[in-house]
Parts: C-alpha cells; structure tokens; sequence
C-alpha cells in the first residue's frame, strides 16, 4: 500500500490507494484466517470491528484500515466513495463517460438554436391568436417555456439516477427532448407547438441535465469545475452546429428577408427540418449515452466512526433554508438574465441592422461555440481561483457589454463580438454554479440541490420575456439592455456580501 498525502492547508485529506492485487489478496488472506481463530472473548476488546467475509477485499482492507488504528488512525478526514480517486488504468473510462456526456448535451444544447430558428416559423406559429400591429410575436415564448420545463424536470433527473442510472437517466431524458422536436413538426398552432418543443423538449433536458455531470464528479472528484465545463461545453457547442445544419436545410439558398420576411418555400421547409434534426437528435444521444458508465464503486466509509469526520454534505431541505442558497440563488437569477435574454433575440434585433440571413446563422453559430468555450474557461477558473474573483470578474464584463450592445451591433464585427460575448459569460454562469453548489453543499446531495438552484434560470427566462415585451414598445432596444446591463451590475452587490464556505 502506498499513501499520499495532499499538502494544501485549507483541505488536508489523506488518500489511499491499493497498488497490487496480489497484496490486496494477501491481506485479507491473513486478516480472514486471524478472525477466525479469535476468541470471542478477545473479538469483543479487539479494535477491529465485525466484518463480513462477503466484503470485497477493497472493503475489507479499507474498513481494517481505519477502524484498526496503526498508520492510518488520524484525526484528518478520510476520503468517501465520492471522491476516492480512480485508478490510472481506468481513468480512459471516465474520459469516455465525460466525452459521451458531452456528446449528449450537444443534442440538448439546441435549446439555444431557438434564437436562430424562430425567425423562419410560418405565421400560423407566430402568435397564440391574432397578432396587432408593431406587436412582438409570441414565439419569443418558446425558449422561456423551454427553460421552465428544463427546471421542472432537474428534480426528476436525480431520483431516476438512483433507480435507473445516469446512463438511462441521460438515455431518457434525451429521447424524451428528441421526440418533443420530431412532434412538434406536425404543430398546426403555437399552443401545440410550445406543448412538444418547450414542455416535452425542457422537461427531457432537465431530467437528463446533470446525470453526466455527477457521474463525472465520481470519476474525478478533484476537478468539478473542469468536468462541469466540458460536460456541458457540449450544451454550448450544440448550438454552433445545429445552427448550421438547421440553416442549410431550411434555407439553403441563403434567400434573405424582405420587410421582414422569408419566401414562402423557407416556411414550407421548417417543418421538414424539424424532422431531419431531431432524427440526429437520437441516433448522436444513443451512441453518447453508451459511452457513460459509472466509476469504480469503491466502499463507503461508516460516517459513524470517530476516525471519519468528512461532512456528509447538506440535504436539499437544509440548502434551500440557508441563506447562502439564496445568495447563490439571486446571483443566478441576476447574471443569467442577459445572457438568455440575449440568446432568444440576438437575431431578431440583429435582423434590423443587419439583414443577411448567412451572416445571422453563422454568429448564432459562433456565439454558441463562445457559450462553450465560455464553459470550460470559467469551469476551470473556479477550480483554480475560487469562486468570487471569476464570478465578480463575469459578472463585470457582462454589465460592460449589455450597456453597449446597441453601439456595438451597428457594425457587424461588433455586433459578433458583442454576441459572443454574452453567450460566453452565460456559459459561465452554466458551469461555475453547479460546481459552486457541490463544493458548498456536498456532492451526495449537489445534483438535487441544483436543480432547485436552476429555477433561477427559469424565472430569469420569463422574466426577461415579460420584461422585454413591456419596455421594448416604450424605450426601444437600448432600455431593454440597459437593463440587462443592470441586473449585472446588481449581481456584484449580492457577492460582496456572499461567505460560502468549500466543503467539498
């Protein structure tokens, strides 16, 4: 046996790990035989406590080791079956697990498409009845109702994990979001529409969410920020992809809008695309799926024991009525309002500077790889510097570039730039709060705690709709920025006074 020791002051943790299989055999060998000719008398004062022989030897060995004194009996804290590392042999496996993970959160990412899309739905899926003039159309509903239903459906995902498993937890969920698209396609009105693409679409993509994510933080529990971000970079560089396809099909010609709108054979295709897209949708979330498999299971420490002391963690009652929850909470709601404000009308306040259709699918495109990438950087900036100094740093650059989106957008290398940008900053907000919420609340109960934190995301969705629709008549494009921009700023009030203390 080999020990290794982690020097970091704030988070001193003893790891173990058993080297040879030969010597795991070994010991158990000679622990089993010396069990059986204890008295019972001495088996009463012995330290060792009673153990069963249908243990594995890892279980055995590990239970001896604690419970048994020696070199191992220290008052630090032992790590649990959460985040007992991985062997290096099958540490490919948690690469592949993360890679399918991330290849099904491709296909769940289209959410964002929606801001590409929407400008080509045929006029009976405009408005939920008739339409007056200078009016916003009602499709700007989809992507709020989306993200509602994706906040209904994350409370299911973790107690499907427990039953089923974060490979048909993921399976499910994503055929269940497919299947929304491919019916949708036949929709003859905006009600049935949102009922297949927003509810059914949502719902599959919260109860698939964070499968792949928590059985990556098994796989490697010293890095939930990175394996967060690459996790659901997929979810930001779907959109880069089917923006493209979704334009092809429907618009290959790159016929461009006249007084805002299309010919009438680009409405004709939409429900043509529909169809092709969500077919992908299936067979790309199958093969992903069947590369997630679960980590080792190592055995989990009795927490009864005086040697263990590692906090089991909050439970999802005692999170929800701590105050940091909350705190945590309003920034999510605060940040997250520009960014997915932005990404359902970029191209519709886009349009009417900027008119060629290519153009407007091919930022879409970029910002959604930018909502990737953005992902993994602010991922990985959590693990290495905390969370306060990147989250602050996020929260500034977005409320920059919502108070200047309208100058920027009147050229079209600034209205990328702009886009991307947001899209990037909103890509952290999806990465740094899930591995925020189980380094503060524990990984045992992370998945199920964020997905109530996620409903900051879903209000800010309809609020930002509602908000949006009511100032866009009266002050223009530049007041809903301007208030977007607003809500950024009062994000870095509420972390000056956030204290959440690393558990995990």
């Amino acid at each position: 046996l080999e020990y290794s020791l982690n020097k970091n002051p704030e988070n001193r943790t003893l790891f173990f790990e058993v080297q040879q299989l030969r010597t795991m055999r070994v010991i158990k060998a000679i622990v089993l035989m010396s069990w059986a000719f204890l008295p019972s008398e001495a088996s009463k004062s012995t330290k060792f406590l009673p153990i069963s022989f249908s243990h594995s030897s890892d279980e055995t060995i590990q239970r001896l080791l604690v419970r048994g004194g020696g070199a191992v009996n220290s008052s630090k804290n032992i790590v649990k079956s959460e985040d007992a590392k991985v062997s290096s042999k099958d540490q490919y496996r948690g690469v592949l697990a993360i890679l399918g993970g991330a290849m099904c959160h491709l296909a769940l990412g289209t959410t964002y498409c929606w801001g590409n899309f929407s400008p080509y739905t045929p006029s009976y899926l405009r408005y939920f009845g008739k339409s007056s003039p200078g009016s916003a159309p009602d499709t700007l509903w989809v992507l709020p109702g989306a993200f509602v239903a994706q906040m209904c459906g994350m409370p299911i995902g973790p107690i499907l994990q427990r039953k089923i498993g974060y490979r048909g937890t993921t399976l499910l969920g994503s055929w269940l979001m497919a299947s929304g698209v491919f019916l949708s396609s036949y929709s003859q009105n905006l009600i049935t529409f949102v009922l297949c693409y927003s509810i059914m679409f949502g719902l599959g993509v919260g109860i698939a969410y964070t499968a792949p994510m928590v059985n990556g933080w098994k796989w490697f529990p010293e890095k939930k920020g990175l394996v967060s971000g690459c996790v659901v970079a997929g979810f930001g560089a779907g959109g880069f992809i089917f923006n493209q396809v979704g334009s092809r099909i429907i618009n290959p010609n790159d016929q461009p809008q006249v007084n805002g709108l299309f010919p009438d054979e680009v409405y004709d295709r939409f429900p043509v695309m529909l169809r092709k897209i969500s077919l992908i949708y299936f067979v790309l979330t199958g093969i992903g799926a069947l590369l997630i498999s679960p980590s080792p299971s190592v055995p989990e420490i009795n927490p009864s024991s005086p040697v263990s002391k590692e906090p089991e963690g909050y439970s999802v009652e005692s999170a929800v009525k701590s105050s940091t929850f909350w705190k945590l909470w309003a920034m999510a709601l605060l940040s997250g309002s520009a960014g997915i404000n932005i990404a359902g009308v970029y191209k519709n306040f886009g349009s009417k500077i900027h008119s060629d259709d290519k153009f407007q699918s091919l930022v879409g495109s970029l910002a959604a790889l930018a909502n990737g990438s953005g992902r993994l950087f602010w991922g990985g900036m959590v693990d290495s510097k905390g969370f306060k100094g990147p989250f602050g740093a996020l929260a500034s650059i977005q409320a920059v570039i919502m108070a200047l989106y309208s100058t920027l957008a009147q050229s079209r290398i600034g209205f990328a730039f702009a886009t991307c940008a947001i899209l990037f900053c909103m890509g952290g907000n999806f990465s740094i709060f899930p591995a925020i919420t189980s380094k503060v609340f524990g990984v045992r109960n992370g998945a199920s705690i964020y997905s109530v934190m996620f409903s900051a995301f879903g209000i800010a969705s309809v609020s930002g709709t509602f908000i949006t629709k009511a100032i866009l008549s009266s002050f223009g494009w530049n007041g809903v920025f301007a208030v977007m921009s607003i809500f950024s700023l009062l994000v870095l009030a509420v972390l000056t006074v956030y204290e959440g203390k690393i558990i995990a």
